[in-house]
């Protein structure tokens, strides 16, 4: 009898603590913007802050936060100096450089103040200058 009250009571706090979790987070997690606007901002952030000689930043998914915690982030092409480097960036982190590309060249000082393409992953673009 004591163990069965102390499955149910248990059961009772689980559901309890699960619900109130997910309508607690779901309070406190403000949603993310809408997907161009964080790819904007992954460009102009990687332009920015680690490639000011950066010609062109292509998108070639959506984006999406990775895991628990996780920072958004975002698969792209950039091309800087004629080349393509594959990517993956995002509006508040450093970029990853992947698929064999190796890392670009460093910019040079002072680096040149270049128009921006942006290409989204929805097939618009933009120039920014």
């Amino acid at each position: 009898m004591v163990r069965t009250l102390t499955t149910a009571l248990l059961g009772a706090v689980l559901i309890v603590s699960l619900s109130a979790c997910s309508s607690i987070g779901s309070r406190l997690m403000k949603p993310d913007p809408p997907v161009k606007e964080l790819q904007r901002d992954s460009a102009l952030y990687f332009r920015d802050e680690w490639q000011p000689n950066v010609e062109k930043v292509r998108f070639t998914r959506d984006g999406s936060r990775p895991g628990l915690g996780a920072t958004w982030c975002v698969n792209a092409v950039a091309t800087i100096e004629g080349s393509d480097y594959y990517v993956i960036i995002g509006p508040n982190s450093g970029p990853g450089f992947v698929g064999g590309t190796g890392v670009p060249p460093e910019a040079p000082t002072p680096a040149p103040h270049l128009p921006l393409t942006v290409i989204y992953s929805d097939g618009t673009s933009e120039v920014i200058e």
